[in-house]
C-alpha cells in the first residue's frame, strides 16, 4: 500500500526545526510493511495545503500529514482539509469534554477560548484521541482515500501513529502488504555492507535490499519497494538469513530495537551494572543510556569530568597521571574508567576521554583523538581512535564507538 507523508509547517523550510517526524512516521511504516512513495514539506497556508493534498492523492491514495493542528492563527490544516473534500467543520462534544477534562487536571477552570477550536473536526472524520496532548488525530475516509491529520508535536504524534494510526492501517490494508525483515548493523559502512551481502544473491533477491545508514548504524530492510510488486514471504525469509550469516559480526538486532535496548539485556539479566565516566563527550553518552526505559536497573550512573580537577576529585585519578601522560590518554582514560567503576559500584564502566577541537591539538594528539575504554571483569580495554570532522561530529562518534566496545564484549562473554 502506497502512502504519502505530507509534514505541514513553515517552521520546518525556514531550518528552525528538524523534520523527524517525516522519518519516525517513514519507519514504522516500512517495518509494518507500507510503502513510503513520497514525502513532502510545505508551509502554512490553506491555499498550499489544499494543492498539495491534490498533488499527494494524484500519487497515492493514503495521505497522512503532520502539523497545523493546534490553537493559533497559523494552525489552518483542518479548514484546508474540510475545503479539499468538500465538508464543513463541525462541533465534537464528546472531544470537548475530554479537553474540558484535561485543561482542569492542568489547574484551569474552564478550556481556554483560543482552544475551543480544537474541539471541532471535519464532519464525518474519525476522531483519534491524543491522551498526549490537547489536538486529536483525524481520520478522513473520501472515495477510497484516506487522509489522516496528525499534531506536529513529536510526542502526540508518536503516541497516535503507535496506538492509533498503525493498528487501523494494518487492520484496514492487509492485501498486498509487503513481507519485511530488518537487520540492524553496527560498526561497518554502507558501500562494504552492499559488496559483502549482493554477491550471492539473484538480480530480484538484490532489489529487495535497502540501505539505511544513520548515525554510526546501518539498517539492512529486505522487502520491496517503489512500484516493485510485493515480495514474498519466502524470498524474504532467505534474503534475511543470508544478510544475517553474511553480517553476523556486526549484527545487533533483527526487529525494531535500539541498541542499548540489547546492552540492556545483557547487563540486566546477569543482574550486573555500568557506570561512565566522560569528557569531551560531556554526558552524550550517558543521555543516550538514559533514552532507554527502565535503564536505572542497570545503569548505576555517569560522571562528567571534564576539568583535571574533577578527574582527580571524582574519579580518583591520580595528579602524576594527568602530568606525565596528559588528560588525553590511554592511562587517564583507564584510570578513569577504573574510578568510575569503584565510585559508583558496577560491573562494567567506559570511559572517554579525547580532543573535539577545533581547538587543543598537538603534532602527537590531533583534533579527533580519543581514547575510549572499557573496564569489566576480565580486565580493561583501551582503544585509540583519529576522528574527521567537526567538534559535535567527534562526539558523536566517541560515544557510538564507545557503544560498539560495549556491546562486543558482552556479546562475546555471553557466547555471541
Amino acid at each position: 500500500m502506497d502512502i504519502v507523508i505530507l509534514t505541514i509547517g513553515s517552521e520546518i523550510l525556514k531550518g528552525r526545526t528538524l523534520n523527524t517526524n517525516a522519518t519516525y512516521i517513514a519507519g514504522r511504516l516500512y517495518a509494518a510493511g507500507f510503502n513510503v512513495v513520497q514525502e513532502r514539506a510545505i508551509a502554512d497556508g490553506e491555499g498550499l495545503i489544499v494543492r498539495a493534498l491534490e498533488e499527494c492523492f494524484s500519487t497515492a491514495d493514503i495521505v497522512i500529514a503532520t502539523g497545523g493542528l493546534g490553537p493559533t492563527r497559523d494552525d489552518v490544516t483542518k479548514s484546508a482539509a474540510c475545503k479539499f473534500m468538500g465538508r464543513r467543520l463541525v462541533f465534537d462534544q464528546q472531544y470537548y469534554d475530554h479537553l474540558e477534562r484535561m485543561f482542569q487536571r492542568m489547574g484551569y477552570n474552564s478550556v481556554p477560548e483560543r482552544s475551543y477550536s480544537q474541539a471541532e473536526a471535519p464532519e464525518d472524520a474519525e476522531v483519534l484521541p491524543n491522551s498526549q496532548g490537547t489536538a486529536p488525530g483525524l481520520w478522513m475516509n473520501e472515495d477510497g482515500k484516506v487522509l489522516v491529520l496528525l499534531p506536529g508535536v513529536p510526542r502526540e504524534m508518536e503516541h497516535l501513529i503507535d496506538e492509533q494510526v498503525l493498528p487501523r492501517l494494518i487492520e484496514r490494508y492487509t492485501s498486498g502488504t509487503n513481507h519485511s525483515a530488518i537487520v540492524r548493523t553496527i560498526g561497518i559502512g554502507e558501500s562494504i555492507v552492499a559488496e559483502q551481502i549482493e554477491q550471492e544473491l539473484e538480480e530480484n533477491e538484490r532489489e529487495l535490499l535497502n540501505y539505511y545508514p544513520h548515525s554510526g548504524f546501518l539498517d539492512v530492510v529486505i522487502a520491496s519497494s517503489g512500484e516493485m510488486a510485493p515480495a514474498t514471504a519466502e524470498t524474504v525469509v532467505k534474503v534475511s538469513a543470508h544478510v544475517n550469516r553474511v553480517l553476523e559480526k556486526n549484527v545487533y538486532a533483527t526487529e525494531e530495537k535500539d541498541i542499548w535496548e540489547v546492552i540492556a539485556g545483557y547487563l540486566a539479566s546477569r543482574g550486573q551494572k555500568l557506570a561512565v565516566a566522560e569528557s569531551c563527550t560531556g554526558g552524550l553518552l550517558a543521555q543516550m543510556i538514559t533514552s532507554i526505559s527502565g535503564a536505572s536497573r542497570w545503569f548505576a550512573g555517569g560522571v562528567v569530568t571534564y576539568s583535571n580537577a574533577s578527574k582527580r576529585d571524582l574519579l580518583g585519578v591520580r595528579s602524576g597521571l594527568l602530568e606525565n601522560h596528559g588528560a588525553v590518554s590511554e592511562e587517564v582514560a583507564v584510570a578513569m574508567a577504573r574510578g568510575a567503576v569503584e565510585r559508583l559500584g558496577a560491573q562494567w564502566s567506559l570511559a572517554i576521554t579525547g580532543i573535539a577541537g577545533p581547538g587543543g591539538g598537538s603534532e602527537d594528539k590531533p583534533v579527533g583523538t580519543v581514547y575510549i575504554v572499557l573496564s569489566g571483569p576480565g580486565g580493561s580495554t583501551c582503544e585509540r581512535y583519529s576522528f574527521n570532522g567537526n567538534r559535535s561530529h567527534v562526539r558523536h562518534r566517541s560515544a557510538i564507538k564507545a557503544t560498539e566496545l560495549l556491546w562486543r564484549n558482552l556479546r562475546r562473554s555471553a557466547g555471541g
